[in-house]
């Protein structure tokens, strides 16, 4: 942490600073994390490392796995009284998001699902902290996470109904992660906040790596240093977190110190790299600019630097928010290496922070149409709907629910209030691009009482009436499509009813014949959570005939991708299904991923009260035909950071009901997609013409 006196009263004095770095590794009914044991010794050791922070090893303390909340906050208490410099607090565990208290909770070992006391507010810990005590700096590190994993999630799912990792996502809005840092500016005195991903992504513990995947590169950084410490952005320019100068910090030589923000970035584009989740940061008072630890990297090093792989990584940074020409070379990289590593989930791409008002079109030459795997080729895509409005008066947009009416017509589902079904021509019956238009509009007229959302859509054999699945309730009813009035609603099964938290059945598809139903969970019961990132799901079928009653017959175990949730199905008959998988990173753009779904020797856990301890043969087997970042860009426009400017928050799906008759994918199944824009001018309603194969069995 700098040398003491370099500059007085700016550098950081480590003799009369203190840490509290604070942990839990193992759980009582949560997923084990044992990298965080890793993380706590080696960053107490770089601290006190006289080289790196030298703070005196008495003045930091470790805590791991406290088993109560006095037993975590009592020791950050007491070295809140110790310091009269700077305090660094740091935690590493599970995190949950309250959706109703829009604050973030810690976890303990005794941490249970479903139990929102057993956890930590994170006010708690900004209380302990104060306002008045001697630290005149307050440094906060937070290694957990909100959503989205991909390869082992530190999310432990949702706590109780007040609870839930992925309830923010799509709903509303940043306040949840506002919440994160709500407080830190009223503390006097200069404070810092660092957290490992986005208020909505979960933190990475990647299978056999030493540390966590943030704190490991924060280590690495403090161990190693940075040649030439990148600049800050010219003024004016965003990123995630306050404003930075591009001024250097006060007090100390650049090349022999580091700031919390040069740190920072190092640490975010290393993570860049590597297509992980990317850390945040809020500071006050400048304190990201003083000196903090000392820069080892003070000798000159060969160009390019050796990776734990053995691969040498190139000295690439992320593309500053407003460099054009930079941004569109890291876009086709982040492809090129996102197609060269088979990406696991879309979710952990490049994050830029681009202007609102700013578009990223893609170059003229670049094909719009082709394969974007073995099983699914792109015929086109379409932004005829968005910002349109059906007659005048109603925008076109929220549309979460797609439904074919005949070769080129469809009903959209748009979850906005009230609810309503537009008549969409696609303008083609699936072997050329679509250029959709609203040609008709019902308004749905739901009774009872209570919030309506729909997400899926039926439309039921005869075309008379929809079925459509409400998240808010949940439900699942009937209307008339001559003039949207409600007629009946499906009995759900109990489990689906008292289990269910705010994203519960957001897909609804029925079989060729009518005689199945099938409605698919978005996020886990709360008795089911995760594992390893997954979503433990279930897929309700019922049983019954098209306009007539349905009745719940077998309720299947699905697991969805890390990081994703179920947004659409399409029943295929015999059992097999299409599932569409999405999720939506702040600041990382869209997921968007079909895959293939076996249900015919997959265990009926109609009676089963958690998957948790569900063998893997008691799932659905699963195939993936695409994931929407393979496929051919040219010609899409995004209005937010995209690895694949095609990509957008899609949640509708259909499937046509004969295969396509001409052309080069002639014999395959048309497919067609819709996006939901959430009514934000950062993302679009769009349509997707696809071609595909169904004749491959699942692995």
């Amino acid at each position: 942490m700098g040398e003491v006196g370099v500059v007085p009263g700016a550098a950081f004095d480590p003799a009369e600073s203190a840490c509290v770095i604070v942990g839990v590794d193992t759980y009582a009914s949560l997923t084990p994390l044992p990298a965080v044991r890793n993380n706590l010794k080696a960053l107490k050791a770089a601290l006190t490392d006289r080289t790196i922070g030298g703070m005196p090893r008495r003045n930091c303390r470790v805590v791991l796995n406290p088993r109560t909340v006095t037993a975590a906050l009592r020791p950050v208490e007491q070295a809140v009284q110790a310091a009269r410099d700077t305090l660094i607090v740091y935690y590493a565990g599970h995190g949950f998001l309250d959706s109703r208290q829009e604050g973030l909770y810690l976890t303990l070992p005794g941490t249970e699902a479903g139990k929102v006391h057993s956890g930590i507010p994170y006010a708690w810990l900004r209380s302990v902290l104060g306002t008045r005590t001697p630290p005149r700096r307050r440094i906060v590190i937070l290694d957990c996470c909100y959503s989205g994993s991909v390869i082992k999630g530190m999310s432990a799912g949702s706590m109780s109904g007040a609870m839930s990792t992925a309830s923010a996502t799509q709903q509303a809005s940043s306040r949840l992660g506002e919440a994160l840092f709500a407080g830190m500016d009223g503390m006097e005195g200069v404070s810092y906040l660092l957290t490992s991903t986005p208020w909505n992504v979960e933190a990475l513990a990647p299978e056999g790596e030493e540390y966590t995947a943030f704190t490991g590169e924060f280590l690495r950084v403090l161990r190693e240093g940075i040649p030439v410490p990148r600049p800050a952005p010219a003024e004016g320019v965003a990123e995630a977190g306050p404003a930075a100068s591009a001024a250097p910090p006060s007090g100390g030589d650049p090349a022999r110190h580091l700031s919390l923000e040069e740190i920072y970035r190092e640490v975010r584009r290393s993570l860049w790299e590597k297509n992980r989740p990317l850390p945040q940061q809020q500071s006050q008072n400048g304190i990201e600019k003083l000196p903090f630890v000392r820069n080892r990297a003070v000798r000159p090093v060969p160009q390019g630097r050796v990776g734990p792989q053995g691969e040498q990584a190139a000295n690439v940074a992320p593309p500053e928010p407003g460099d054009r020409a930079t941004e569109e070379q890291a876009q086709a990289q982040a492809v090129r290496r996102g197609r060269r590593r088979v990406l696991v989930s879309a979710l952990c791409v490049a994050a830029v922070a681009v202007p609102s008002a700013w578009w990223w079109q893609s170059r003229g030459d670049e094909p719009s149409s082709g394969p974007c795997s073995d099983d699914v080729a792109l015929i086109g895509h379409s932004d005829a709907l968005n910002g349109v409005e059906y007659g005048a008066a109603v925008p076109v947009d929220g549309l979460s629910g797609l439904a074919l009416a005949g070769p080129s017509r469809a009903w959209a589902l748009a979850d906005n209030p009230p609810g309503r079904i537009f008549d969409l021509d696609l303008g083609t019956s699936g072997a050329s691009a679509p250029a959709a238009r609203a040609v008709d509009m019902r308004t749905l007229h739901p009774t009872g009482g209570g919030r309506f959302d729909g997400e899926g859509l039926v439309l039921e054999k005869g075309g008379r009436t929809v079925l459509v699945a409400s998240e808010a309730g949940p439900s699942i009813r009937r209307f008339r499509v001559s003039d949207g009035v409600e007629t009946g609603r499906v009995e759900l099964p109990r489990n689906l009813v008292e289990w269910s938290g705010p994203e519960n059945l957001e897909a609804l598809g029925a079989s060729p014949d009518g005689r199945y139903l099938y409605a698919g969970l978005e996020a886990p019961l709360f008795r089911d959570g995760k594992a390893r990132g997954r979503g433990l799901l279930r897929i309700q079928r019922f049983k019954g005939r098209p306009g007539g009653a349905y009745v719940a017959d077998k309720q299947y175990a699905y697991q969805s991708a890390a990081g994703l949730r179920v947004s659409e199905l399409v029943a295929l008959g015999g059992d097999r299904l299409l599932v569409l998988e999405t999720n939506h990173a702040e600041g990382q753009g869209n997921a968007v991923r079909v895959f293939g779904a076996d249900l015919s020797r997959a265990k009926d856990v109609s009676g089963v009260a958690s998957l948790q301890g569900e063998p893997v043969d008691a799932f659905a087997r699963k195939w993936e035909p695409v994931d929407l970042v393979t496929c051919p860009r040219g010609g899409a426009a995004a209005a937010q950071p995209q690895l694949n400017p095609l990509l957008e928050n899609v949640e509708g799906m259909a499937l046509g009901a004969a295969p396509l008759s001409s052309g080069p994918y002639k014999g395959r199944m048309p497919l067609f997609l819709v996006s939901d824009n959430n009514n934000s001018p950062h993302q679009i309603t769009r349509v997707y013409a696809l071609a595909v194969r169904l004749d491959r069995a699942a692995d």
